[in-house]
């Protein structure tokens, strides 16, 4: 089976798109469902997303694609082909480093931001939220489409 994954940024311009892959409307999974498709994801499936900042987090990126790695399962990421899994294919091993300690990174800051500062539950949320939202622009943009680290000019 094939599968799309959206978000709330995803437009009709998605629908069009996903609809010449060949998935129908039932197929497509939004980012507060990931739960779901992941417990219908079998071998051979192929789930494409338009990128990774459709995911909630670096983290949620990395475990996901693990998943389907894993289950042999192909993720396509259109917009950052770097990021493809399955059919032989896998991360570089620099974009697998970057990603790796994007992930750690967003823990640690979390940590220390909960210890230097006093702030009820939903500031929190919303400054964690920031950060990830922020960690994941990064990931979009840090490498070209071969997968090789852009540098700063």
């Amino acid at each position: 089976m094939i599968y799309g994954f959206i978000s709330s940024l995803d437009d009709e311009t998605t629908k069009v798109f996903f609809r010449s892959k060949k998935i129908r409307g039932n197929n497509i999974y939004n980012a507060g469902s990931l739960g779901e498709l992941t417990s219908v994801l079998q071998s051979g499936d192929v789930v494409y997303t338009v990128s990774c900042n459709r995911f909630a987090s670096v983290r949620q990126v990395y475990t996901f694609a693990r998943f389907c790695h894993e289950r042999g399962i192909v993720l396509h990421f259109v917009a950052e082909p770097y990021l493809d899994m399955g059919n032989g294919k896998q991360w570089r091993p620099a974009v697998a480093k970057v990603i790796a300690s994007m992930v750690e990174s967003e823990q640690k800051a979390k940590g220390m931001m909960a210890q230097g500062f006093k702030m009820s539950d939903s500031q929190w949320e919303y400054a964690y939220r920031c950060f990830e939202l922020m960690n994941l622009d990064i990931l979009a943009h840090l490498f070209s489409a071969d997968g090789v680290l852009r540098r700063g000019s």
